[in-house]
This record gives C-alpha cells, sequence and structure tokens, in this order.
C-alpha cells in the first residue's frame, strides 16, 4: 500500500459531502496537515509507516460523519441584508433621478429613463456577480490586475471623449484605483524595505493616470486612501519591519506633500481656487458662479416641500449639472431638507454597516479590500455633501444616488465588499512562519494532548472554525 493511499482516500470522502467548491481546498489541506501530524506521531511510537497511518485516520473518525459536519460549518455567509439596501438606494436614485428632471428644458436636460433603467439593471448585475465572485483572485494575481489597471487608464486616456477637458471614461477608471492600490500592497507584502518602497512608489503610475485625465476626485480619494491602506498595511506589519517604522514613512511623505501642495496653492491659480471657493463671490460670473448660485437655492430651499425663487420662473437653467452632481441640490429644493437627510442617513448607515463588518474580517486581503471599497464610497460621499453645500472645488457624485455609470460603478465595488463577507468561512488566515508564501487558510482546529497518568496519547479534531 502506497504511504499516502489512504489519508487521500479519506480526504476524497470527506471532500465529497461539501458542496461549497471554494471550500474544499482550504479544509482539505489543514486535514491533510493534521492527520499527517497524527501519523508522524503514531510512527514516532514505533508503529509501521501504513500502520500508522492507518490509526491516524482511524482516529480522526468517520469520513461521511466529519465531511457532512464540515459541510455545515463551511458554509457561504449570506448578506441579503446588504444586497437588499444596495439595490433599494440605487433604485431610489434612478427613480429620483427620472422624476426630479422629467420636463426640464424641452428634455435636453432631462435624465433618460431607459438609460436610467438599463444602469439600474446593469449596477443590479455587478453587484451579483461581484457578491459570488471569489475575491480572492484578487491576491493570486495581484501583479496582473494591478498592471491590467493601469493599462485600462491608459487606454481610455487615448480613446476616452474629452467632456470639460477631461478625459470621460478614465475618471470612472480612477475610482477603481484604491481597491487596486490595496491589491497591490498586498503583492508588496513581507518583503522588507524594498516591499515597502514598492509599495509606495507603486501608487505613483496610479495617479498620474489620475493627473492625466484629471481626475481630481479620482487622486482625492488614491492619495487619502492610499494613506489609510498603508497605515492599515503598517498596523499589521506586512513588510516585516515594526509597525513604528512603516507608518512613519507614509505620514513622512504625506506632511511633505500636504506642506508642498500648500504651497503651490498659495501661489498663482491655486491662490485664486482657494479664494473663490471660501468667497465665490469674488468672481460671481466665473468659478464663483455656481457656489453663488448654489448658496442661493439653498437658502430658498423649506424644511419638506419645495422652496420658492423669487424672480426666478426656471430653476434648472439658474445652477449648472443639477441633472448631474448637484442633484442632491435639486433633491433639497424640490422637496425638502428632510428627505435629503433621510436619504444621507440610509447611505450613512450602509456605510457604517461596510465598516463594522470590514473591521471584524481575519482575513487581510479581505480586510483590505473592503476598506478600500468603503473609503471610496465614504470619500465620495464628504465630497458630494461638501460640494452641495456651496464649496465648490471639483465634482463629485452622491454614490449609488447620482449618476448612471456611477451607480454601476458603485454597486460592483460594493459587491466586492460582500463577496469578502460572503467568504468569511474560509478566509481566516494564519502566517506561515519562516516562509515566503504568506499566508494559510485555517479551517478546522486540531488538538493533541497527553494524559500524563496513564501516558496515553489521545487525538481529537474540533469541527469549528478557529477564531484568532
Amino acid at each position: 500500500m502506497p504511504e499516502r493511499e489512504t489519508i487521500q482516500a479519506y480526504l476524497q470522502t470527506v471532500a465529497d459531502q461539501i458542496r461549497w467548491k471554494r471550500a474544499r481546498p482550504v479544509v482539505t489541506l489543514e486535514l491533510q496537515r493534521h492527520l499527517e501530524d497524527q501519523r508522524d506521531a503514531f510512527t514516532e511510537e514505533g508503529n509501521a509507516p501504513e500502520e500508522a497511518e492507518r490509526l491516524a485516520v482511524e482516529e480522526m473518525g468517520d469520513p461521511v460523519a466529519v465531511g457532512a459536519e464540515l459541510d455545515r460549518i463551511h458554509r457561504p455567509k449570506p448578506q441579503w441584508g446588504l444586497l437588499a439596501l444596495t439595490m433599494l438606494l440605487a433604485l431610489a436614485g434612478g427613480f429620483l433621478r427620472v422624476w426630479l428632471t422629467a420636463g426640464w428644458d424641452d428634455g435636453y436636460l432631462a435624465v433618460d429613463p431607459v438609460r436610467t433603467l438599463a444602469a439600474v439593471s446593469l449596477g443590479t448585475a455587478c453587484l451579483l456577480g461581484a457578491y459570488f465572485l471569489d475575491y480572492s483572485f484578487l491576491g493570486r494575481y495581484a501583479r496582473e490586475v494591478y498592471i491590467a489597471a493601469i493599462s485600462a487608464g491608459l487606454l481610455s486616456l487615448w480613446l476616452s471623449p474629452k467632456v470639460n477637458n477631461a478625459s470621460y471614461y478614465t475618471r470612472y477608471v480612477a475610482l477603481c484605483y484604491p481597491v487596486i492600490y490595496a491589491v497591490w500592497l498586498y503583492a508588496c507584502r513581507g518583503k522588507s524595505w524594498k516591499g515597502l518602497f514598492l509599495a509606495i512608489a507603486g501608487g505613483v503610475p496610479l495617479a498620474l493616470v489620475c493627473w492625466r485625465a484629471p481626475s481630481v476626485l479620482g487622486l482625492f480619494l488614491l492619495l487619502v486612501s492610499g494613506l489609510i491602506l498603508l497605515l492599515a498595511a503598517a498596523r499589521m506589519d506586512w513588510f516585516g519591519i515594526g509597525k513604528l517604522s512603516t507608518a512613519a514613512v507614509p505620514l513622512g511623505i504625506a506632511l511633505l506633500t500636504a506642506l508642498g501642495g500648500y504651497g503651490l496653492l498659495r501661489r498663482g491659480y491655486g491662490a485664486s481656487r482657494i479664494a473663490v471657493l471660501l468667497h465665490p463671490e469674488t468672481d460671481p460670473k466665473g468659478y464663483g458662479y455656481q457656489a453663488l448660485m448654489t448658496r442661493a437655492i439653498l437658502t430658498c430651499s423649506r424644511w419638506m416641500g419645495e422652496g420658492a425663487i423669487p424672480s426666478m420662473s426656471c430653476y434648472e437653467r439658474i445652477v449648472p449639472n443639477v441633472d448631474h452632481e448637484l442633484l442632491p441640490l435639486t433633491i433639497i429644493f424640490k422637496l425638502g431638507w428632510l428627505p435629503y437627510l433621510l436619504l444621507l442617513l440610509v447611505l450613512a448607515a450602509l456605510l457604517a454597516w461596510l465598516l463594522f463588518r470590514c473591521l471584524r474580517q481575519k482575513s487581510q486581503l479581505g480586510r483590505m479590500v473592503a476598506l478600500a471599497v468603503v473609503l471610496t464610497l465614504g470619500l465620495q460621499t464628504v465630497s458630494s455633501v461638501v460640494l452641495n453645500l456651496g464649496f465648490v472645488l471639483f465634482s463629485a457624485e452622491l454614490p449609488l444616488l447620482v449618476g448612471n455609470l456611477h451607480t454601476v460603478l458603485d454597486m460592483g465595488l460594493i459587491g466586492l465588499a460582500l463577496s469578502v463577507f460572503r467568504g468569511d468561512a474560509v478566509a481566516r488566515e494564519n502566517r506561515i512562519e519562516g516562509t515566503g508564501r504568506g499566508f494559510i487558510p485555517v479551517g478546522i482546529h486540531c488538538k493533541r494532548w497527553q494524559n500524563s497518568q496513564k501516558d496515553e496519547k489521545i487525538f481529537s479534531v474540533s469541527l469549528i472554525l478557529k477564531r484568532r
């Protein structure tokens, strides 16, 4: 009998009982390690290799019963609540976009209901597709994913039409870059100072794509979320140089960048934009016009119901982009502050729910991917709120509520985060000391102890997830 035949047959029988295909290799790998440990222990007691393997299998128990119990434990964790809330917000956003712009300017500004329905449908498909996706492939092919993202950005710069002197599709590609950067950080872990240098340098090509678009929102999201992700990697000591040493480098770079940026903003064009941001009345017919009109609309809005604009008969002609990034302003003016704040509260609840689930993840790759998604959506939300209060620095859409393509992209990102939560049962990881392979999933916990009085060695398997 070949030495491993009995163990392999046992593992195959166990695997046949597990219906979730993604869990099978995780469980069988861990179970194989425990069986081999048991076999080696029996061999040390003087048993022949074939006999030791037979005893190890017998001690583990009936493979059908073990497999059935593991099948019960290792099942996907449905995320029905988060899925339903995401789709509800997307539907509400599509309805509001069509309803509030109906009849505007002979249909020129009105949102097309057919395109909106198609966007919500496509977004739902992206949400579900990403939800059922095995997100761990991002870690297995991290470098390939990073190169593909850079290539997509460069291709969009070349082929995308220009809208307001900006590459139209590149700004959507840029919104995915925080997730791509999280994947890049994962690829650089365990490489000491070289890994930290590569991690920081990997953000430069992504930033250059955003700069060339130009996408100010994309660059803002990448820089802020990138810093937070680097600090999260430092907290987990991904590069093996110490938490404080790792955190000091990105914090130092961020401080120098902030000081340099502040110096640039105090001069020329930057200084004028900041002055207009704070005092739009200094440029009422130029950059300050949108901010002035936005604030004027807000002062005419009510707590409930449509606001009143004296001597202004056509609202949609007053403020540019009230059918796009300033659609929340339309919600405030047409429906009142209360409906707008309720929508923000629901969106904030979704983001808080996602963040809570993210922080509970044991999978380090999953935690970083989910954190990148939450940061992307959260920073977009804050930027949109600031914009719709009359502080115009760069455009930003409110996630799930504004923009057709933005809705599709946001739903896809949320689906990716939910894929992390769905696979939590097999995503628990433990570092292998002294190896370059990084992490091995842990599915079952095997205990071995010795009864000192009887001098007997007893083996047992605990069919529970290992909590670390």
